[in-house]
């Protein structure tokens, strides 16, 4: 979905509970991502949302005019989830930092597109950065999800199911 779409996708959505008169509404972002030094199958729950920059705020240029809105989710619920899992689940769930991107190539170091002006090492690098930084998994939609309704002011979380270690490839 990306980035834009999210965004239409909740200025919609926001408007249609508005109408609805529906109080205290709770969101979740749910689908699947690339981990960082996680196995496929892990369940990863986002507490904080953040750039290809490690900034954890979308921009979003309004009218000519850079508008910087927090991408900020609900801690508390990410526990909350969090504390459903079973220590008899097949799989691990864990909390952790999820790097947002604009792009599926590039933008997440994949070395598999149409173009790719980096190499090997660069990537391993910028992959063991965001680990340092404690980025545990990468999509394409957090970013925009918790800057928005956490501007209006709706709690939310983000459950990814990582497909693949992206140390192992792409």
């Amino acid at each position: 979905m990306g980035i834009p779409s999210v965004g239409i996708l909740l200025h919609e959505v926001i408007k249609l509970m508005y109408h609805a008169k529906v109080k205290d509404p709770i969101f979740f972002r749910i689908g699947t991502c690339g981990g960082i030094g996680l196995e496929g199958g892990t369940v990863v729950i986002s507490e904080e949302a953040v750039d290809g920059m490690l900034k954890s705020y979308l921009e979003l240029p309004v009218l000519g005019k850079m508008v910087r809105r927090p991408a900020k989710l609900d801690r508390q619920l990410a526990r909350d989830i969090k504390a459903l899992a079973h220590r008899d689940d097949p799989y691990d769930t864990i909390i952790g930092k999820t790097m947002c991107t604009y792009d599926f190539y590039e933008g997440q170091g994949r070395m598999d597109g149409a173009f790719c002006e980096f190499t090997e090492n660069d990537k391993m690098e910028y992959l063991n950065k965001l680990h340092k930084a404690g980025v545990v998994n990468i999509e394409m939609e957090s970013l925009s999800f918790a800057a928005l309704t956490h501007h209006a002011g709706i709690k939310s979380a983000v459950v990814c199911v990582t497909l693949i270690d992206r140390f192992k490839g792409d």
